[in-house]
């Protein structure tokens, strides 16, 4: 790399193996940093014109390094309140982050929520937060069983962001009873929401589908401003730890985007956020029209704190009183047509969000008319969740119209791939991350974190799973869909900092990019199988700044 030996390193990481994600995939032995900036990677030999009487030298022993990781697509604040604020029902366990208490059965779980329920006030919401398979593998509570636990309490057990379950007095306090919401007032408030009902005597079952905004209206959300502002801080420094340096954040409540600044203006913010309130269907936070007359658009505000998108859910999913699972359209045709066209014309980037081959083709066809009418390829918007599975006519759409696919690796490979293989046709594909690659698609690496999978915000995990593609039972998933660590670890960096518009400052190790780093355990190109999932970040520098260290000996 081109030296610039006329200024002075502040930092410099020496004798290490640089991954640097370059064009080149080159691998360095050193890096010196100046302010917030990388001004070279090279030799050792090479960076040791760089250091001065002030740079701070630190002997990396042969660890490896790796620019800082960007998650595509998260909601921090969601996963912070679920994870902190809620009653943890993960089974398994949860891992990566803390969690409030936890358990291992449904006995354990009825218990906590007994147990919670002579700790707070009558009438006071008690969250629980399980895993998508309590819904389906019998270890989940009854209505009837959470009513004994806590009958003077409304309780909510949620399966997932798309499913809950609701006690008596929840039901009573959300006002769903045999006769009512309205469906047309339900659609309304909480697009394309379901409320589970026993078919013969139309009582509500306590099981609800997409509910969560008629149930919590406007975002009131049972939890205090200082509560949800303390469980994005610990979360976010939490995110540090695993080596994630920046997010792009779909934020699901009215005051997060409040609470991001007030971090960012006293110092707080430990990494960078660029937000993308949803304009329609769950957790709506803001109106499309309300943003247009702020007359911002992507790319608004600052390295640390900025305006990245808008988000539009444009289907749903659950299992009915069938108990079979399925996908319906929370929009019509018409309404994402005219929202993707403003925001597309006001230069606003649009991330839907679409799981159903219906839905990918409203979204598809929405974009294809906003950039006919207004001709503009580098909009990058975004379909989050395509190409689950292989759909070789949308690919060429989605390519002739400059439309980025975001796939969910670790839910849709780990979690729901023991389900998807049980239904798989001959030469049906899941999750096509080499195809992708090979037709020259970017897929960025995310998480899509907001409660249910507390591993997917490691992105190791979701790297392990991409390479190795392995359900939570261990069966393998369409294994010729694995690729390489290398391209796995770009997904998570150069890829995710390109679907942010933000691949000029950071995403590779590269002069003048952004100074944003991670030290690993071991050399994530050496390792092999499982062993992946278990790369512990040592150190973080963010900014130059080094927010996260574990390991003592690098000095």
């Amino acid at each position: 790399m081109k030296n610039n030996r006329s200024q002075a390193a502040d930092l410099v990481l020496t004798n290490g193996h640089i991954i640097t994600v370059d064009d080149k995939d080159t691998i360095a032995g050193a890096i010196a940093v100046a302010g917030n900036k990388i001004i070279n990677a090279g030799s050792s030999r090479d960076i040791e014109s760089f250091i001065g009487k002030d740079t701070k030298v630190l002997d990396l022993s042969g660890r490896s390094v790796l620019p800082g990781f960007i998650d595509a697509h998260a909601h921090l604040d969601c996963f912070a309140l679920h994870t902190k604020l809620s009653l943890s029902c993960h089974i398994p366990p949860a891992k990566h982050v803390k969690v409030l208490g936890g358990a291992n059965n449904c006995e354990e779980i009825l218990s906590a929520i007994q147990n919670h329920a002579q700790e707070i006030p009558s009438g006071s919401w008690i969250i629980a937060q399980g895993r998508f398979n309590l819904e389906t593998n019998g270890k989940s509570p009854t209505r009837e069983q959470l009513d004994r636990a806590a009958p003077d309490h409304p309780v909510i057990l949620r399966y997932s962001a798309h499913t809950q379950l609701l006690n008596s007095k929840g039901l009573d306090v959300a006002g769903i009873g045999p006769g009512n919401p309205d469906p047309d007032e339900l659609n309304r408030v909480a697009p394309g929401a379901k409320i589970i009902r026993n078919p013969e005597t139309g009582e509500p079952t306590g099981r609800v589908i997409e509910a969560f905004d008629w149930i919590f209206p406007d975002g009131q959300y049972p939890a205090s401003y200082n509560e949800l502002k303390g469980a994005i801080h610990q979360t976010a420094m939490e995110a540090v730890s695993l080596g994630i340096t920046s997010l792009q954040e779909f934020t699901c409540w009215p005051d997060s985007t409040r609470i991001y600044q007030e971090l960012y203006e006293t110092g707080e913010l430990p990494l960078r956020i660029q937000f993308s309130p949803a304009v329609w269907g769950l957790h709506r936070s803001a109106d499309l029209d309300d943003i247009l007359r702020l007359g911002i658009k992507t790319g608004f505000g600052n390295q640390w704190l900025k305006f990245g998108s808008i988000k539009i859910f444009v289907d749903v999913e659950g299992i009915g009183e069938d108990g079979i699972y399925r996908e319906w359209p929370r929009i019509s045709q018409k309404q994402l047509d005219n929202l993707v066209m403003k925001a597309h014309r006001a230069g606003i980037r649009v991330m839907m969000h679409a799981t159903s081959q219906e839905g990918q083709h409203m979204a598809i066809d929405a974009v294809a008319k906003a950039v006919k009418k207004y001709p503009r390829l580098d909009h990058r918007h975004r379909i989050e969740h395509i190409c689950g599975e292989y759909w070789p006519e949308g690919l060429v759409q989605m390519k002739q119209l400059g439309i980025i696919p975001v796939p969910t690796p670790y839910s849709s490979l780990a979690w729901y791939g023991d389900t998807w293989l049980d239904n798989a046709k001959p030469g049906d594909r899941a999750v096509i991350y080499q195809t992708l690659l090979d037709q020259g698609f970017m897929p960025p690496g995310n998480s899509d974190v907001m409660g249910t999978e507390t591993e997917a915000f490691n992105p190791w995990w979701s790297i392990w799973c991409v390479v190795e593609r392995k359900t939570r039972s261990g069966r393998l998933i369409s294994p010729e869909e694995g690729i390489s660590v290398m391209d796995a670890i770009r997904l998570y960096t150069r890829f995710s900092a390109f679907a942010g518009f933000e691949e000029s400052v950071k995403g590779a190790i590269e002069p003048g990019k952004m100074a944003d780093l991670i030290v690993v355990d071991r050399n994530p190109l050496q390792v092999e199988g499982d062993e992946i999932q278990d790369i512990q970040v040592v150190m973080t520098v963010i900014d130059g700044q080094i927010k996260y260290k574990t390991d003592n000996s690098i000095c």
